[in-house]
């Protein structure tokens, strides 16, 4: 079976917020040359703000 892997990030959700560290961490990685095949990326997931703050 072949791997594979997700990696995932958050959209930002407060009003200040520029960006989200792990989003910047994703953008930085796809830079790179000859990235692995199994490597799949989603970005900027929606965030219930309601929820994200309980």
């Amino acid at each position: 079976m072949k791997k594979r892997i997700l990696l995932t990030s958050f959209d930002t959700w407060l009003k200040d917020q520029q960006s989200n560290s792990s989003d910047d961490l994703l953008l930085e990685v796809t830079k790179l040359e000859l990235l692995p095949d199994y490597l799949t990326f989603l970005r900027q997931l929606p965030v219930d703000v309601q929820l994200a703050s309980t």
